[in-house]
C-alpha cells in the first residue's frame, strides 16, 4: 500500500504540447526576428526551428530527443543553452525566454482533465499529494492556485526550493520530510526520464510515466514501472496492483 503520490507538473498535470510548445515556438520566433529582422516570416520560422533543433526538437518530425532540455531542464538552463549560440551573441536571451515562458495569459496552461476531482478522490484514500517541478516554486504554486489544487497538496517544490534538481533524489526526500512518509511509501508520476530517475534515486515504491508529455511510450518503458496514457488512469492502476484498497475493500 502507498501513502503518498508526488507529481511532476509540466507534461503530467498539464499537457506539455498544448501548454509549452506555443511558448517555445513564440520565443524561438522572437529570437529569430532579432537575428534577422529584415527576413520574412518564412525565413524567421526556419531560423526559429533551427534554434529549437539545438535544444533537441525536430520540427519536421515533431519529436524531441529524450534528453532535450526543453522536456525537463529549468528555463534558466534553456536560456543559457540558447545564449551560447554564436547567432544570439549580444541579444538578451534570458530576458526574452523569461518573457515567454512566464506569460501564463499568452500561453495558458492546459490541465490534463479535471484535476480537482482526481485529487479529491486520491485524497479520499488518505494519500498525501505533492508537486515537484523543474519550474520555479512560485510558478508551481501559481498553477496549483489557478487550477484549484492547493487544498489537496501537502508539498509544492520547484528547482529553487532547496531540494536540488531532477534527476537527483532531493525533491522526493523533501516530500517525505514534509509529510512524514518513507520513500518506499511514495509513487512518483512524471513524463520524462528525469522524473523516473529521480524516483529510482530516492528509492520510491514506483516510478510511473504518463504520455501527456512529449516522449513516446517506447522511450519511457525501460525506465518506468508502468506507462499510462494520463494521470486519470493512475487510480485504477494503483487499485489493480494492490497499492490502494478498492471501494469494496474499504467498506
Amino acid at each position: 500500500m502507498i501513502r503518498g503520490i508526488l507529481f511532476d507538473k509540466d507534461g503530467t498535470l498539464i499537457d506539455f504540447r498544448r501548454t509549452w510548445m506555443p511558448a517555445y515556438r513564440g520565443l524561438a520566433l522572437d529570437l529569430a526576428a532579432r537575428i534577422d529582422p529584415e527576413g520574412g516570416i518564412s525565413r524567421q520560422e526556419d531560423l526559429g526551428a533551427s534554434l529549437l533543433a539545438h535544444l533537441g526538437y525536430d520540427r519536421a518530425g515533431d519529436r524531441f530527443a529524450p534528453d532535450s532540455p526543453l522536456l525537463w531542464a529549468t528555463n534558466d538552463d534553456v536560456a543559457a543553452a540558447l545564449a551560447r549560440l554564436p547567432a544570439l551573441r549580444g541579444i538578451d536571451v534570458p530576458a526574452i525566454v523569461s518573457n515567454h515562458v512566464s506569460d501564463a495569459e499568452r500561453y495558458p496552461p492546459a490541465p490534463v482533465g479535471d484535476l480537482d476531482s482526481l485529487f479529491a478522490r486520491l485524497r479520499s484514500f488518505g494519500l498525501q499529494l505533492g508537486i515537484a517541478t523543474m519550474d520555479t516554486t512560485e510558478a508551481a504554486q501559481s498553477l496549483a492556485a489557478r487550477l484549484g489544487l492547493v487544498r489537496h497538496l501537502a508539498y509544492i517544490a520547484g528547482f529553487d526550493a532547496g531540494h536540488g534538481e531532477k534527476p537527483a533524489a532531493g525533491m522526493v526526500l523533501g516530500f517525505c520530510a514534509a509529510t512524514g512518509l518513507m520513500p518506499a511509501e511514495v509513487v512518483v508520476v512524471g513524463d520524462t526520464r528525469a522524473d523516473l530517475a529521480m524516483a529510482r534515486a530516492a528509492g520510491a515504491q514506483a516510478a510511473v510515466a504518463v504520455l501527456t508529455g512529449a516522449l513516446p511510450a517506447s522511450a519511457l518503458h525501460p525506465f518506468a514501472d508502468q506507462v499510462l496514457d494520463t494521470i486519470h488512469d493512475l487510480e485504477a492502476w494503483l487499485i489493480d496492483t494492490g497499492r490502494l484498497a478498492s471501494a469494496a475493500a474499504r467498506r
